[in-house]
């Protein structure tokens, strides 16, 4: 069994592609040898992330980040145990959106309706989990543009 956790943050400094990349290639760096995956979203100026792993990594780096004086409302809206992983072929991945992607992206809808009401009990745990994996094949089946987007905002 896999633990999971899904938090949100409010970042103190405004979310942009390069404070997105710095923390994927930390993550990138340090989840190997903990056994962590999972996916980074900047969303407008929140951030929302999909946590997986042992439960004691992931327990521990969320301390961390709760107590990370970058984040402000940090809030956990799911944690549990899944029988495989959604983000077992990467470390962390990340995605810059916008409200409005969030909105016409169709595998995105859910998400959206997330972030506007996470207490909904309907997206808790196993819709969550296929909210997550209908993400990862948008993430995938976007790759290229999402990947010139950032290069783009990153040389500018």
């Amino acid at each position: 069994m896999t633990y999971y956790t899904i938090y949100t943050s409010t970042p103190r400094e405004k979310v942009t592609m390069e404070m997105l990349m710095d923390i994927t290639r930390v993550s990138q760096k340090n989840n190997p040898s903990k056994d962590i995956t999972g996916i980074l979203l900047g969303i407008e100026n929140k951030f929302l992330q999909y946590l997986e792993g042992p439960e004691e990594n992931i327990t521990e780096l969320f301390d961390k980040i709760w107590k990370d004086p970058r984040h402000q409302n940090v809030t956990q809206w799911i944690k549990g145990f899944s029988n495989e992983r959604v983000f077992k072929d990467w470390s962390m991945g990340s995605w810059m959106l916008t409200n409005e992607e969030l909105k016409n992206l169709p595998a995105l809808s859910d998400l959206k309706n997330f972030l506007d009401d996470p207490i909904n009990s309907e997206l808790q745990s196993k819709k969550f989990i296929t909210m997550m994996n209908d993400l990862l094949k948008t993430w995938i089946a976007h790759e290229p543009e999402r990947l010139k987007k950032m290069r783009d905002e990153l040389s500018s």
